[in-house]
């Protein structure tokens, strides 16, 4: 299957998936350009951690620019050297609990607006890759919260953001408002949905700001006294080593266009396993008894409590029971060939890579 050659544009470029990502494109001989809101401070960074990756980055180029500011805040030359992009990867993101919903919005749903129509203007895309999340794939959960993609125009969302937090609200709305803005646009999109990020399976790299850094950090903090949920509830899984694999291979497939792809390890591992495994690797006793996922919530709306656990009832919603429907990315991955994740081994070294 032939496929034009790629030279692509990176947004959210020095974040943990997006510098993973990079290099991946790299790897292929990609030409790549990188959006980077503080170019003196991050360009040297990145290029120094992809020397440390033995990864050569010729090919790579940074270009200051903001998704929150008119055409990106870039200049007319900046464009000029963008005209021959034809892939734009979107890895960015505002992630932080407790968000407003006007901050959360700006970036996470505005900014997107704003990235498809200046990119648009200036570039001739054949695929836009958006990094959306697995809770958008649980339908019920969305009803459940008054969302329903066939009449996604009649939704309140300032009540969604009320019940749902402002950083879930804002990447709901955000992945529905990429698909209404590229089919306006007439831009061929793809979008995926990633299971929680671990590390990655070779180092267990990952950065402070993730989820699971956090929950591994309450584990050896003691901080975690009981399992939100039962033994039948579990946090769905991917290693950026698969994850990022999959956002190249889905950029080039025909049969993605148009389509939102789950990505996840296939075999899954229950909340429990998972806090076990963190314990074995930090040599402690994890917590045996459960709590129920409400009344911790209920709990928590004591921000001094809150603050004390190092915890938030946003994070919570995304420990949940429904099965995965990983069909879409199994039958595809039958062409892409991207391994399992061991996740055991994984978590063990991303445990490593957080407490070293």
């Amino acid at each position: 299957m032939l496929t034009p050659s790629q030279t692509a544009l990176v947004v959210g470029a020095t974040g943990f998936i997006g510098k993973f990502l990079i290099a991946q494109l790299l790897r292929d001989n990609t030409r790549v350009f990188a959006i980077c809101r503080n170019i003196d401070e991050q360009e040297p960074q990145l290029r120094r951690w992809l020397t440390q990756q033995n990864i050569n980055h010729q090919q790579l180029r940074f270009i200051q620019g903001d998704i929150t500011q008119p055409d990106l805040g870039l200049s007319p030359e900046d464009w000029k050297m963008l005209k021959e992009v034809n892939y734009l990867y979107n890895t960015s993101a505002l992630f932080k609990w407790h968000l407003s919903m006007q901050q959360a919005q700006a970036v996470n749903v505005d900014g997107l607006t704003n990235l498809l129509h200046s990119v648009n203007k200036h570039c001739h895309l054949q695929r836009a890759v958006h990094l959306s999340g697995y809770m958008l794939t649980l339908d019920q959960h969305l009803q459940a919260a008054g969302i329903y993609r066939d009449h996604i125009e009649q939704t309140d969302w300032s009540k969604i953001y009320d019940t749902l937090g402002a950083y879930e609200a804002s990447k709901i709305e955000g992945h529905f408002n990429w698909i209404k803005q590229a089919d306006r646009l007439n831009i061929p999109w793809t979008i995926i949905h990633p299971a929680t990020v671990i590390g990655d399976e070779i180092t267990g790299e990952i950065p402070a700001s993730q989820p699971i850094t956090a929950l591994i950090q309450q584990l050896q903090q003691k901080k975690m006294n009981a399992l939100p949920g039962t033994s039948q509830h579990s946090l769905p899984l991917v290693s950026v080593t698969m994850l990022v694999n999959a956002l190249v291979h889905a950029s080039k497939d025909p049969l993605t266009l148009k389509q939102e792809i789950l990505v996840a390890n296939p075999q899954q591992i229950s909340f429990q396993t998972l806090v076990k495994i963190i314990g074995q690797s930090l040599q402690i006793n994890p917590p045996r008894h459960f709590i129920s996922i409400s009344f911790l919530k209920w709990l928590l709306k004591w921000r001094w409590l809150a603050n004390k656990l190092d915890m938030s009832p946003e994070m919570l919603n995304f420990i949940r029971t429904e099965q995965l429907d990983l069909g879409a990315f199994n039958r595809l991955n039958q062409q892409w060939k991207i391994p399992p994740t061991e996740l055991k081994k994984t978590m063990q070294k991303t445990v490593e890579w957080v407490t070293h």
